[in-house]
């Protein structure tokens, strides 16, 4: 009898054991899947700044309820976590820039892209026309009052592409006078923060060089060096959300919102300034977009179509950001690369009529 209850207590303390390491093992499966979840959101993006990024990535993958209309939008537009926008007013349909942006991207088989509806005229236009579309009315800022529409809307674009980061939503911005060949989530790299169009037209006044300084009154010393590029064009660019690309879009919003400045400025300084003093940079890295697939309308007028036909590459997307007659010239980069028309660019001159 004694050895019966002995052999029952042996096997009690086995199941005991066997219990315990079941636990330890669920608990350190757990542990490692939060870890490898740090680390997949530090690799995009360090320590995230708000919870709604974490929240965002895991709730889609749950199928939680939406936090808000927006990301309802978005799981439906953009389910993978990636999407193109274009913020606009109805006027940019009247001007046809915006129905032109449009057409170019229905003919693609690419389907997460959106218009950001600012006002209630474009937002029923967009429900008419069965257009996705996101409805987010805005104030207009003073200190951009008088500046044109175009001018407003791009002022006010950083805090709306800021809700988008905060879901966890990657995001290409394209403003409405660009039209689109080729899906451009096929071309980008992702491997940094911003992922830009140059207005640089060559590869040194795009990619960067180096220039010399001659200061003749320095004697032995009188030569330096800097380095310099075109600024990135704030109407083309996508953004990894992370905590990094969030703090940007929070520190441009602040600084158009309270400074009478041309946001292509205030971007292009929060990206490149360099920390100093009791500056803090933002510490973006940036990746500057291929200058003849992600072209400007610059390149394409004084060079590109120059070029023999087989030394041109066919374009992703297209922006009319150098010439005045945009629609014009959108339709007639459409006929030239969509259409095959290689006269369609003849009657344009290299720069603005």
């Amino acid at each position: 009898m004694e050895d019966d209850s002995q052999g029952k207590h042996k096997a009690s303390d086995v199941r005991s054991r066997s219990a315990l390491l079941t636990v330890a093992l669920f608990a350190g499966i757990c542990l490692g899947f939060m870890g490898a979840e740090r680390v997949y959101l530090y690799n995009h993006g360090g320590a995230v700044a708000t919870g709604g990024l974490m929240r965002s990535r895991v709730a889609r993958s749950l199928g939680s309820k939406p936090a808000n209309e927006l990301e309802r939008v978005l799981r439906e537009v953009a389910p993978t976590g990636e999407v193109m926008i274009a913020i606009s007013n109805m006027n940019l349909i009247h001007s046809e820039s915006l129905t032109l942006w449009i057409q170019s991207l229905q003919r693609l088989p690419f389907k997460n892209w959106m218009v950001v509806a600012i006002d209630e005229q474009l937002r029923d236009y967009c429900k008419e026309k069965g257009i996705n579309h996101y409805y987010r009315p805005v104030v207009i800022p003073g200190t951009q009052a008088n500046t044109g529409d175009n001018h407003a809307i791009s002022a006010m674009k950083f805090e709306i592409l800021e809700e988008f980061l905060q879901l966890g939503w990657d995001v290409l911005l394209s403003d409405v006078d660009i039209i689109t060949v080729q899906n451009p989530f096929d071309f980008l790299v992702r491997d940094s923060d911003v992922e830009g169009m140059s207005d640089g037209y060559d590869a040194s006044t795009a990619y960067g060089e180096i220039y010399g300084v001659d200061d003749a009154s320095m004697g032995w010393s009188r030569y330096a060096q800097g380095h310099k590029h075109m600024a990135l064009n704030s109407g083309l660019f996508w953004l990894k959300a992370n905590a990094r690309t969030i703090r940007l879009m929070q520190r441009i919003a602040k600084r158009v919102n309270t400074e009478r400045q041309w946001d292509q400025s205030v971007y292009n300084q929060e990206i490149f300034n360099l920390a100093h003093g009791e500056y803090t940079s933002p510490q973006v890295s940036v990746r500057v977009m291929d200058i003849y697939l992600f072209i400007n309308s610059k390149t394409l007028f004084k060079y590109v179509r120059k070029l023999p036909l087989d030394q041109q590459k066919l374009p992703v997307m297209m922006h009319m950001n150098y010439h005045p007659e945009k629609t014009e010239r959108m339709k007639a980069a459409l006929k030239y690369f969509v259409e095959g028309d290689k006269k369609a660019l003849d009657a344009f001159p290299d720069g603005s009529m």
